[in-house]
């Protein structure tokens, strides 16, 4: 996707609203549009009789006008604003009568590998829409992409936005439509239809005029076109809402489908905000952590459930581009915080470092969290302050220290990652020193990545057992521990064991609070679990809870 992106701190840039969202709109658009693949049948294309497919419905002029397309060079099609936008409508009508008529759900959807031309001709005979659908993608991207350079001196909005006041081409609800078929439709598609969607929204983006092309190949100004960010706002709704659900339910190369469209989405403000908006955080943070969990493993790359290091990457990149949205919004700031699980899942890449790409993105997003301000954006009333300081702490919690240690030991090409290292080692040093072993301990277990050390001694529950009764006498830290005994981690789940067990030991009555709040349910079945530590724990646990004098059966 980007082998390596341009990396802003906050020292670097002027920590203005306007100016961040330049500077990563002049990140993307330098980038060019994500490029999407090549169709698996593409080598069908050629073959394609409109006349047979009655289906279609297409008139004789727009029969006349796919042809001409195939016949002249692109930039000559696009040549005249009115002629680019009839092109695109038709191909827009191919996407919506061949979903109607049943595509998407064919022998092309099945494909995956690149057909031979004969392979592509026998798929052309049996499901015939499914490649006219693929193709009107194929050429969708294609306008897109030569109208996106400035090349021929119409713009992506002079085609797909409309009348005096620019309104969004009613035939976008075909791209949605692809959209909305779910698991049964094809792959390519829904990859394809989401990332047209994007571009196409995206120049509706006030934030986007500023980065639009001005002149065309030929030095030519451009002129400028109205167009309405308000007829895009509900398809951009729908297209974040669709890019939601997939990082909320999808897994393995099935979230790829959704990633380009993301990517694309990242490089305007408006609809970073509404991605945040929309949950968008926590789910693309949970992705993370399943991901680097699975490349921790070692297993089969290729395993559905598992993201590969380039998905990691991309993912990382789109978590990167919202960091820069920290310093105006503290809602953003609060979706950062939620759960602890963007800071985890940051500190999870950091730690396994899959490859250097990886690992450079995700430092630059904790520098960017470690580093943010609350001056612009302070907190409502009766919230809780979120600032660099907090993410600190649960970056400590979550044992990026540790990480940050080894990484000082490695030889790094890049001066990018060689920065971020020195500058987050000096501030979680800094914060360390500020913070009392207790709050340590306290922020490790809220954040739900428990790491044995020091925290999860005999001699550290001797003195701070009694703190786990919270300042309500609430016992708010033991039921998150009694929680994480229902972790997928083993190791969590055998850390949550045995403070539970220290906390029985050495807290007046701690047996009876333990008993109440659930523990020795959940301790129990873990006696039999495959994890042979988890099980050794597990059974010290319930001993200790059993046992009134348990060093003496020790």
């Amino acid at each position: 996707l980007f082998s390596k992106p341009i990396l802003f701190h906050p020292s670097l840039i002027n920590t203005t609203t306007t100016t961040t969202f330049f500077t990563l709109s002049s990140i993307m658009a330098s980038r060019g549009p994500t490029t999407l693949p090549p169709s698996p049948v593409a080598l069908a294309f050629k073959h394609i009789q409109w006349e047979p497919l009655g289906s279609l419905r297409l008139t004789a002029q727009e029969t006349a006008l796919l042809r001409m397309a195939e016949t002249n060079p692109i930039d000559y099609t696009l040549a005249d604003s009115r002629d680019a936008s009839m092109y695109a409508r038709v191909l827009l009508k191919l996407l919506a009568e061949a979903s109607t008529a049943g595509a998407g759900t064919g022998e092309v959807s099945k494909i995956s590998d690149t057909r031979s031309e004969e392979e592509a001709l026998k798929t052309l005979d049996i499901d015939p829409l499914g490649v006219v659908t693929h193709y009107a993608l194929t050429k969708l991207f294609e306008i897109i992409s030569t109208l996106g350079n400035g090349a021929t001196g119409v713009t992506v909005g002079a085609v797909f936005y409309v009348g005096k006041d620019g309104v969004l081409v009613d035939q976008w609800k075909a791209l949605l439509r692809v959209l909305n078929k779910g698991g049964k439709g094809d792959a390519y598609t829904q990859k394809g239809a989401a990332l047209c969607l994007a571009h196409i929204l995206l120049v509706s983006c006030p934030s986007q005029k500023r980065s639009a092309p001005t002149t065309d190949k030929d030095g030519q100004p451009i002129k400028a076109r109205p167009v309405s960010y308000a007829s895009a706002v509900e398809p951009l709704e729908a297209l974040t809402a669709w890019i939601v659900s997939q990082l909320k339910n999808a897994s393995g190369i099935m979230v790829g489908l959704c990633i380009p469209a993301l990517t694309a989405l990242m490089g305007a403000v408006e609809t970073r905000l509404l991605f945040c908006s929309s949950g968008g955080i926590k789910y693309l943070s949970r992705q993370l952590r399943i991901g680097s969990k699975g490349a921790k493993s070692n297993d089969n790359k290729k395993k559905m459930g598992q993201a590969s290091v380039q998905q990691l990457y991309e993912l990382s990149f789109c978590l990167w581009c919202l960091t820069y949205d920290l310093l105006p919004n503290y809602t953003v700031r609060a979706d950062f915080a939620k759960d602890g699980l963007a800071v985890a899942a940051l500190v999870d890449l950091v730690a396994i470092a899959p490859r250097e790409k990886v690992v450079r993105v995700a430092l630059s997003s904790l520098s960017n969290l470690a580093t943010s301000i609350a001056d612009q954006s302070p907190a409502p009333a009766g919230s809780p302050a979120l600032d660099g300081t907090h993410f600190l702490s649960e970056m400590i919690a979550c044992g990026l220290m540790k990480a940050i240690t080894h990484l000082r030991d490695r030889q790094f090409t890049d001066p990018d990652i060689i920065d971020d290292v020195d500058r987050l080692h000096k501030l979680l040093v800094e914060n360390y020193k500020e913070m009392s072993r207790w709050e340590v301990y306290k922020n490790e277990v809220e954040s739900g990545h428990l790491q044995w050390g020091s925290t999860h001694t005999e001699a550290f529950f001797k003195e701070n057992a009694k703190m786990l009764e919270g300042k309500d006498g609430d016992f708010h830290l033991l039921k998150v521990l009694i929680a994480l005994l229902s972790s997928k981690d083993d190791d969590v789940a055998a850390i949550a064991c045995y403070d539970i067990g220290e906390f029985v030991r050495h807290y007046p009555n701690g047996r009876a609070i333990a008993k109440r709040l659930g523990a020795k349910e959940l301790v129990m079945p873990l006696i039999e679990h495959e994890n042979v530590e988890l099980q050794r724990h597990a059974l010290q646990c319930v001993s200790k809870i059993m046992v009134n004098n348990w060093e003496f059966v020790r």
